[in-house]
């Protein structure tokens, strides 16, 4: 393959300051962007007292982001080979943003739901597998953990900064309306600083013309689209995500699970979700992308943090519903989330494991993401169900942590499956050289 850089990203032989300051400034965009679609976890209750919404209208809300999403994957992928990850990184931020403004005047349960289709529209479709194609540029097959990891781990980093401005920001309104616009305003504000700040600073590189000592990079043909649509391996590391991504959307009830449960404040909620959360996503994801490398199997270290998820699920679902034993409850979520963050940082990074060129990183990530964020279409609904169903009891959140446990146990099998097909050593057949 070309030495040249992918559409406007500095690659793998660019020097190694370039090629962290580049993911620096993705990771920017990556980490503020999808704060607005997914907003109900962390103030969960505010926007239900906001819009008078129930638990199942929200689990509508996350039920069309995910729809929409899942029809995005496959042609945001095509659309992040074809062209430059700078412009559709901008183009998503700024998109973002202004339907986050929109956002912030809290709409009735039918806007919301458009509200929510939009952001997957410049969320998925626009920006996701720019972001992934360009993260897998920067870093050879045998560095994709470091690569990732370090990616996520800054993500995660910038995530955690901007959540805590998020919570003193709500906590300034005497009252949850303002506090949950005053929030939104915040994200949507934030987004447009980042698309100005890559769009200033992260410079076009110019591809170098074929025939000049260089090959010009391949070109997506329908041929190798359809090779990667055929690949097993591709499919398996989609449900690996799916797994592990059910996983987290089921251990986000962790949030009202603290109110409902444990009677604590909706304020005293957010700080406790974004700061398991934050925790663990810092250390997972820088940790888990050396570990990874180290071991020299990506898929491995997946398969082996799975089995210590299905232990610290089963935990979550064991302890008894006291306010008294919250910090017990404490100590499983925050080892619960080490195990998710660690297995998300390391998502796209099983690309290079099974052999996919880099010219069709965007494709296969399309397929992966189909597979793997399929959860959020029915997940959140169903158990919004539930729980409205037994406002009594505890059954809706017993239910999401014993699906924790089913889905980390079998995630871990698919990933001692996918080893094996790995052994194999079949790469996809396509019209272009790696």
């Amino acid at each position: 393959m070309s030495n040249q850089a992918v559409q406007g990203i500095p690659n793998q032989e660019s020097p190694k300051f370039q090629r962290y300051f580049v993911l620096l400034f993705i990771a920017l965009a990556g980490g503020v962007i999808t704060k607005l679609p997914y907003l109900f976890w962390t103030y969960y209750v505010p926007l239900m007292n906001a819009t008078g919404i129930t638990n199942t209208q929200i689990g509508l809300l996350s039920t069309a982001y995910g729809l929409v999403n899942f029809i995005c994957y496959l042609p945001g992928g095509i659309l992040a080979d074809r062209f430059s990850a700078k412009k559709l990184v901008v183009i998503a931020c700024l998109g973002t943003a202004l339907v986050g403004f929109w956002y912030s005047f809290l709409p009735g349960v039918i806007w919301l739901m458009v509200i929510h289709m939009a952001f997957a529209i410049t969320t998925v479709f626009v920006f996701w597998a720019a972001m992934i194609k360009a993260v897998n540029n920067l870093g050879s097959a045998k560095e994709q953990g470091r690569i990732f990891g370090s990616f996520e781990g800054a993500r995660y980093l910038i995530g955690i900064i901007v959540s805590y401005g998020s919570i003193a920001v709500f906590s300034r309104f005497a009252e949850e309306v303002g506090g949950l616009r005053g929030v939104i305003l915040y994200y949507s504000i934030l987004l447009v600083a980042a698309a100005l700040l890559i769009g200033l600073f992260l410079k076009e590189s110019k591809a170098v013309p074929a025939g000049k000592g260089e090959e010009a990079k391949p070109k997506l043909t329908l041929k190798d689209f359809l090779a990667v649509l055929k690949y097993p391996p591709i499919w398996m590391c989609g449900i690996l995500v799916f797994c592990a991504y059910a996983n987290g959307c089921f251990g986000n009830y962790v949030s009202p699970y603290f109110v409902r449960g444990f009677e604590v404040s909706s304020t005293m909620s957010a700080f406790l979700f974004t700061t398991a959360a934050s925790i663990s996503a810092v250390i997972a994801a820088f940790l888990g992308g050396f570990l990874a490398d180290r071991i020299g199997s990506r898929v491995r270290y997946i398969s082996i943090i799975f089995v210590l998820m299905a232990l610290f699920s089963a935990a979550l679902l064991v302890i008894p519903v006291r306010p008294a034993l919250l910090w017990v409850f404490y100590v499983p979520t925050i080892l619960e989330f080490y195990c998710y963050y660690s297995i998300k940082a390391l998502f796209f990074s099983t690309i290079d494991d099974v052999n996919i060129p880099k010219h069709l990183t965007g494709a296969a990530s399309g397929v992966i993401s189909l597979v793997g964020y399929a959860p959020e279409i029915f997940i959140y609904v169903l158990i919004g169900q539930i729980i409205d169903t037994h406002t009594d009891s505890f059954l809706g959140y017993q239910i999401a942590f014993a699906c924790m446990v089913g889905t980390a146990v079998i995630g871990a099998v698919c990933g001692f499956v996918l080893m094996k097909m790995i052994k194999s050593g079949k790469a996809p057949k396509t019209s272009g050289a790696a």
